[in-house]
């Protein structure tokens, strides 16, 4: 039975034709390889079949039944897929993300998700240390794969599609996702495995499908091919080796580079020598090659030809001779909103500029240089780098990295991600430059073969000490893989110190409302003790009432904060509002005329937001202008209908909105109740997690069914309609149609939302915290007269307090994310 069939499908993007006519099928329990070069079109192929691109020509069908829709129905024919880069969202947490990705009949309860995500995580490992509630921000790289397999797994598949799943994971955890295929194959399951380590492809798959140049070069079964005529298939010709000649080396040349007692290492590597870091991950290796590029825990003595030098940040580094290649490519590597030639400039400025000022022809020719001698191919310089495949941007990030000339060249994962052409281009470079500069190369990988056949020496690490050191006829993936396994009894893991503690918890989102609740506490006692009567009954009362309207507009700002937004015309229009309502809304004014000024508030408010929507996501204007747009045009419309403040609010109106039990305003209970339920919905809603999750990472959310222009403008409109509450508990305050009553709620709302924890780049925020935030902003402006100081005051206060919350939530989050 036919469980997938792909038919002339064709897929073109500007200047290139990524899948040319191209056909598969793939049978109910069959596992099936598709292997070809990076930009052989596997990675458009494997888009079109999970419903994230559409075809040009051709057609699709899952069971039978064709797939001409997006992702959501994908997902309901039973599509999987587990991404070479993982498209989780890193604002959220390890259950939401896997929550977001399985399909709606799979998904549990709001209440019991923390419980069911367990359970997927344990279905991979019984013995997982990834909690659900954690952030995937947090997350390694690994354990990000992890998450991702667990979610696939989690779906029940019909169809499984693997891009290189094991790039990141270790031996154990390969072997694990070997064992998961092959009985998912058992249950019918069709899996198509995609990987340029052609003998993994050869391990779990019994057909494979060769791609080269968007079109389908064959379909075989795996026994077969040989690995050889594999490779020839993929690249269209035969290699006569994979791996460069190992050169004899200098017996008595100085060190290039000398470590002592670094980290716990001692290690002396010559010039023009290529030494291996191998061992289980999380044993020492990649933290130690991380600490010589300057990124923390650099610890020892480190000597660059016979001078000691300092690596304690990445600049030290650098200008002692060191470069450094990350593994981790898509988070640490390539800048991927620029272009390739920005790429490769940027890390060259030295060589690129002259008296600070970038040269173009330094520019072209650096560029042109490091594209040629790496064979980067791209549709032009000044394409994104993002565009390019995997194999490509890895080329042009060692390309951009080797033209600092470095002495000591630190490389992670070299070949993570790339096809066997660029893999064998990538080894002869490095051993020309090796040979030709003399300099010294450390290389961290996963793969125990491409160490044996790269590298002069291989340093085996377990649990942070060199246990082993190969060399010679020692020097093979089999003895590698031995002595890492037989060093290795258990995966190292730190604890957290007390600063990671610290951190992780500010990086949370009970954080701010904790910190605020402390912060208003330690205010009012100092407060009290220079005037007793700030604690009166009157004061109270009023500090509460006068802080529903911000209450209001500080969960709007919080809205589309959380799509990545800020609102600047929430202040205008709530003057607006109040101005309109002034018409309508008098003791004169009968009741109907009344109803009609309360529609209007609410049509107004809807119809300013809707507007704010179209600019930002038709016209593609960033929102801080779109919105500043509509604050001076609802300004200007106050102005023109109240040059003067004018039409008194009805008593009744007045009255009714200042209702109190006790000393509490009843607005002000409403304002409570209302962010209380939108908390819940915030955090127990389909709805509100696809909100925070196009706030975290709009196309990510896409691939798992969020409908980002739709989430806007609800974010937009709830933003409008919680600003319109505002405007209506500001009418009883005000008492006429003031046209400047609304304006310095504009800048309250934004540091209310911030200090209650909301992230200024999306993804994170908190309705709870942003009325405390907004309490806590409104009792500071309160608290100004009670310790006799002048109005000016109000702003430093505010504007301090907002600067130090932004400051400890963003620093801390973006610290968490690397502890």
């Amino acid at each position: 039975m036919t469980a997938l069939r792909v038919s002339a499908v064709t897929k073109t993007f500007p200047g290139v034709t990524a899948l040319d006519e191209v056909a598969l099928e793939v049978g109910a329990g069959e596992v099936h390889g598709v292997v070809g070069e990076n930009g052989a079109g596997k990675s458009t192929l494997m888009a079109v079949i999970s419903g994230a691109l559409v075809p040009d020509r051709g057609t699709v069908e899952v069971g039978g039944r064709a797939m001409d829709g997006g992702p959501n129905l994908a997902r309901e024919l039973g599509v999987a897929i587990v991404r070479q880069e993982p498209a989780l969202l890193p604002d959220l947490t390890v259950a939401e993300n896997l929550y977001l990705k399985v399909p709606p009949a799979h998904r549990p309860q709001p209440g019991a998700m923390s419980r069911w995500a367990e359970g997927c995580l344990r279905e991979w490992d019984q013995e997982t240390r990834i909690r659900p509630d954690a952030r995937v921000s947090q997350l390694v790289a690994e354990e990000r794969f992890i998450v991702e397999i667990s979610a696939a797994l989690s779906s029940r598949p019909k169809v499984l599609i693997l891009d290189e799943p094991t790039e990141h994971l270790g031996e154990r955890d390969v072997e694990r996702l070997f064992d998961k295929v092959r009985a998912l194959a058992r249950q019918g399951c069709a899996v198509i495995y995609i990987s340029h380590r052609i003998r993994e492809v050869r391990a779990v798959a019994g057909v494979i499908t060769v791609l080269r140049d968007g079109r389908v070069r064959g379909t075989y079964p795996v026994d077969a091919l040989s690995e050889s005529d594999i490779v020839a298939l993929i690249i269209g010709r035969t290699l006569d080796a994979t791996f460069p000649a190992k050169p004899a080396l200098a017996p008595h040349a100085s060190p290039r580079l000398e470590l002592v007692d670094f980290r716990g290492v001692d290690l002396r590597v010559g010039p023009g020598e290529v030494v291996g870091l191998a061992g289980i991950e999380g044993n020492g290796q990649r933290e130690t090659l991380r600490a010589l590029a300057g990124l923390g825990g650099a610890r020892g003595e480190v000597r660059v030809d016979g001078t000691a030098v300092r690596v304690h940040r990445p600049r030290s580094a650098r200008r002692h001779g060191f470069a450094f290649l990350p593994g981790d490519r898509h988070r640490e590597g390539v800048l991927g909103e620029l272009s390739v030639a920005e790429n490769i400039v940027f890390r060259n400025l030295g060589s690129a500029s002259r008296w600070g000022v970038v040269s173009a022809r330094r520019s072209r020719e650096l560029v042109a240089a490091t594209l040629d001698g790496l064979a980067v191919k791209a549709a032009s310089e000044s394409a994104p780098i993002a565009s390019l495949s995997g194999g490509n941007q890895q080329k042009a990030v060692l390309g951009s990295i080797l033209a600092t000339d470095p002495r000591v060249l630190l490389i992670d994962e070299p070949t993570q991600g790339v096809d066997v052409g660029s893999k064998v281009e990538i080894y002869s470079y490095l051993r020309r430059l090796a040979a030709d500069t003399g300099t010294a190369i450390l290389v961290v990988s996963s793969d125990a073969l491409e160490l044996a056949g790269l590298c002069d020496r291989v340093l085996v690490f377990s649990r942070g000490a060199v246990v082993a050191e190969l060399s010679g006829a020692e020097l093979t993936e089999e003895r590698i893989t031995s002595a890492a396994l037989t060093a290795s009894t258990g995966r190292r893991q730190a604890a957290k110190g007390g600063a990671g503690r610290l951190l992780s918890w500010l990086a949370g989102d009970s954080a701010p409302a904790i910190l605020i609740a402390a912060t208003m506490v330690a205010l009012g006692v100092y407060v009290a003790t220079r005037n007793p009567m700030y604690f009166s009954a009157f004061n109270i009362s009023s500090l509460l009432a006068l802080v529903v309207p911000l209450m209001f507009v500080a969960m709007a700002q919080t809205t589309v904060m959380m799509v990545g937004a800020i609102d600047l015309s929430v202040g205008p229009l709530m003057g607006f509002l109040v101005v309109v309502g002034s018409f309508f809304l008098t003791a004169e004014d009968a009741l109907g005329r009344q109803a009609l000024g309360w529609i209007l508030i609410v049509v107004v408010a809807i119809a300013v937001s809707a507007l704010n929507w179209a600019l930002v996501d038709a016209l593609k204007l960033p929102p801080l202008v779109a919105t500043l747009a509509t604050f001076f045009a609802l300004q200007s419309g106050s102005l023109l209908l109240r040059p003067q403040p004018g039409g008194v609010i009805g008593t009744r109106i007045v009255t009714g909105l200042g209702a109190q039990i006790g000393v509490v305003p009843v607005v002000f209970l409403v304002a409570v109740a209302g962010a209380i339920v939108l908390q819940f919905a915030l955090r127990r809603s389909w709805a509100g997690l696809a909100l925070r999750a196009v706030g975290s990472d709009e196309r990510r959310a896409g691939m798992a069914g969020a409908r980002a222009a739709t989430i806007r403008l609800a974010a937009f409109v709830g933003c409008g309609l919680l600003t319109a509450a505002a405007a209506v508990c500001l009418i009883a305050q005000v008492g006429s149609g003031d046209p400047a009553a609304g304006t310095t709620y504009t800048l309250t709302s934004i540091s209310a939302a911030a200090i209650g924890g909301a992230s200024i780049f999306g993804g994170r925020g908190s309705f709870l915290g942003a009325v405390l935030g907004a309490l806590l902003v409104q009792q500071i402006l309160g608290a100004i007269p009670f310790l006799s100081l002048s109005t000016a005051w109000e702003s430093y206060l505010v504007g301090a307090l907002t600067l130090v919350a932004v400051a400890t939530f963003s620093k801390s989050r973006q610290l968490s994310e690397v502890a």
